[in-house]
């Protein structure tokens, strides 16, 4: 899986940090916070659904001024303090104050962060989507200014390649990556939920990294990542919400942070650990 994984970008061997587009901007609400409708094809966890359990609506606390992601996926990501729920949206758009979305649904962050398997979900299926390919949240795995400052991430992160494997999953995953002829086959890759580890007896500090590099570098040592999705080249997720944008702009953090070209990781120090039971999504 890792020499295919190595090999899997037309872009070139390197794993990259997203942060001016295809990432997840983070927003903060509270009780103050107005509530707005959001009404989406799919929904999940959070939204009132209808008789076939597809499109839902749900009131939610979203800032003035927040603006999805501007590439394909925009995502949309709201953290309401008050309540200890993530709100995140896939496909997010707002167009004059109307807001919709192709895929929606809360998490509970004092939860165990996962949702239930699609395939054992029965009648609750739609609670087991996310707005990921994968199922999982949106803040999960997301780098973000102030762990970098801090100089430590105390998380495991979420990657995204281009020959995940198609209809499998593995929890904490709980949906797979539909076949798309986009790159995903069903006989290869590692799967949604597949956990990968950067061989942590590699000094990083020797590798010409940037600071920002070597913080995740390191994360990648003693947390891994999981496979969350399916991208066109090998990413991993930073905060691009516009404070965050002003961070990583002025320095913080480059969009080539690990890998780059010529790649200062090379993909073949990373190991896929033991995967767990493997369920067919059916597509």
């Amino acid at each position: 899986m890792i020499a295919d994984w190595a090999v899997s970008s037309v872009y070139g061997p390197h794993l990259d940090v997203n942060i001016s587009g295809f990432s997840v901007p983070l927003y903060w609400a509270d009780a103050s916070t107005p509530k707005t409708l959001v009404s989406c094809d799919g929904a999940g966890y959070g939204f009132a659904v209808d008789k076939n359990k597809q499109n839902g609506t749900a009131m939610i606390p979203i800032p003035a001024g927040a603006q999805p992601d501007p590439q394909s996926d925009h995502h949309l990501l709201v953290i309401d303090r008050s309540t200890n729920l993530e709100w995140g949206l896939w496909n997010a758009s707002n167009s004059g104050g109307t807001w919709t979305c192709g895929m929606g649904a809360s998490m509970d962050l004092l939860g165990t962060g996962v949702r239930p398997p699609i395939t054992n979900a029965g009648a609750d299926w739609n609670f087991a989507q996310g707005p990921r390919a994968c199922g999982f949240a949106l803040i999960a795995g997301l780098i973000r200014p102030d762990e970098i400052l801090a100089g430590r991430i105390d998380h495991a992160l979420v990657v995204a390649y281009p020959h995940i494997r198609a209809g499998f999953f593995t929890p904490p995953a709980s949906t797979a990556q539909a076949t798309n002829g986009q790159g995903a086959q069903r006989d290869r890759g590692i799967p949604c939920g597949g956990r990968i580890q950067l061989d942590p007896s590699i000094d990083v500090t020797t590798l010409g990294l940037s600071p920002a590099g070597v913080v995740i570098a390191r994360a990648l040592q003693q947390y891994g990542a999981y496979v969350g999705d399916y991208s066109g080249a090998l990413d991993l997720y930073a905060d691009n919400a516009p404070d965050a944008a002003a961070q990583w702009s002025a320095g913080l953090l480059k969009e080539d942070a690990v890998g780059g070209a010529p790649a200062k990781l090379n993909l073949t120090w990373f190991r896929v650990l033991q995967l767990g039971t493997l369920y067919d999504n059916g597509n």
